[in-house]
């Protein structure tokens, strides 16, 4: 016959509602620390370098989430709410395209970095950005949508710039870069199928999109009304 102690009873009751405050309150606190990365001040960016040209449209929160999903359900979005918090990375993405009339150009993104406000971090590839989502969605519904979205989207590890032929795709960092934004310098090395080479420099300033209302919305640089 088993003996009912109501003291140790309650006392296990007790540590289960720790547990679970706890629990709820960790999540919270998670949740509530997810911040919209800093967005370029600009809604376009145009360079060019002899016959090089480079267009930059930066993607602010909203406008990828309303683009690939909030992040619920079958909707889990590679570019947006990061969760992981050692360090806690934020994803800056820009919609690229780089053409050229006359020269070969051959890019590789590895090469290319996002500096904010000191804070410096190189291109992501598709295979990185899945990488740093597996811990999270492994074995999971969501284990298939972020790797076929980041393949269908972003710049490839290396790619060549022929005449007539632009490349599109997503530029993408995701580094512990400060909410606040700050100034930024964006590099870009580039070579000549000749074996020239030089590096493209791009000043661009970031601003925090949590607090400031007037961050221009953009509908992406592929879109009939931008050309």
């Amino acid at each position: 016959m088993k003996y009912y102690h109501p003291v140790l009873s309650s006392k296990k009751t007790f540590q289960s509602l720790l547990f679970l405050f706890l629990l709820t309150f960790i999540s919270f606190v998670l949740i509530s620390c997810l911040t919209k990365p800093p967005v370029a001040s600009m809604p376009l960016i145009t360079q060019k370098a002899a016959d090089l040209t480079i267009k930059l449209q930066p993607m602010d929160y909203d406008t990828l989430k309303e683009l690939h999903g909030s992040n619920r359900r079958d909707k889990l979005n590679p570019f947006i709410d990061y969760p992981g918090q050692v360090p806690q990375r934020r994803i800056v993405v820009f919609e690229a395209e780089f053409s050229t009339e006359v020269s070969t150009i051959l890019v590789t993104l590895r090469d290319i970095t996002l500096a904010i406000d000191g804070q410096t971090g190189k291109a992501a590839s598709v295979e990185y950005l899945i990488q740093l989502w597996d811990v999270y969605i492994k074995n999971t519904a969501y284990s298939n949508t972020i790797p076929g979205k980041a393949r269908k989207t972003m710049l490839p590890r290396e790619f060549t710039v022929i005449p007539g032929e632009p490349v599109n795709g997503y530029l993408v960092f995701a580094e512990p870069y400060p909410k606040t934004g700050g100034d930024g310098l964006l590099r870009i090395p580039v070579a000549t199928d000749s074996g020239d080479k030089g590096t493209i420099e791009i000043e661009i300033s970031f601003q925090d999109p949590n607090t400031d209302p007037d961050i221009i919305e953009n509908s992406g640089i592929f879109n009939e009304s931008d050309s």
